[in-house]
């Protein structure tokens, strides 16, 4: 696998998301403090150049959106149907591990996928490839269940693809 090579470059998305991190860092919102703000992230992305990555200058900021409300509600709804299993003590829980396919093969949109993943109680990604996710579902206990974890990771992969995702990889939703 060769390594994209490194070039020293500005991103308008990556200098204004760097920009409000340094305002959040300063407590203060003001001209100056964005001025700043802008200095230091063109000088970061000057001296530490990173490879390449084309979903960061596809995002979409609704997409974006959909993407923090998708994950927050999700939050929300598995943290009581995990806490409903767990007080369920009576009734046992089978817990498997199932591949799910994704659409796009990109690396980026994977890695948020299984992040996302991750992050909702009741399922981890514990492996990843070009392409797929390995992921330890909670409650497998039956067909359906396994089928319902596998449609929530990919549902999740629709949702990153429609806020980073490239054209080629948002083409890959109409498919479906």
């Amino acid at each position: 696998m060769q390594r994209p090579a490194l070039r020293a470059r500005a991103s308008v998305v990556a200098t204004i998301g760097l920009a409000l991190i340094w305002m959040m860092l300063w407590g203060e919102l003001s001209l100056g403090a964005a001025l700043w703000g802008v200095i230091v992230a063109l000088l970061i992305q000057i001296a530490f150049p990173l490879p390449e990555v084309p979903e960061l200058e596809s995002f979409r900021p609704i997409g974006f959106l959909r993407l923090v409300l998708v994950t927050l509600w999700g939050l929300l709804i598995s943290s009581f149907q995990v806490a409903a299993q767990v007080v369920a003590f009576w009734r046992p829980t089978r817990n498997a591990i199932i591949r799910v396919e994704l659409r796009s093969d990109s690396t980026f949109i994977t890695v948020i996928t299984a992040e996302l993943v991750t992050l909702v109680p009741g399922s981890v990604a514990i492996d990843a490839g070009a392409g797929w996710l390995l992921v330890h579902v909670f409650d497998a206990s039956t067909d359906a269940a396994i089928d319902s974890a596998r449609a929530k990771v990919r549902a999740t992969e629709a949702t990153v693809l429609r806020a980073f995702g490239t054209p080629e990889d948002r083409a890959l939703l109409e498919v479906d």
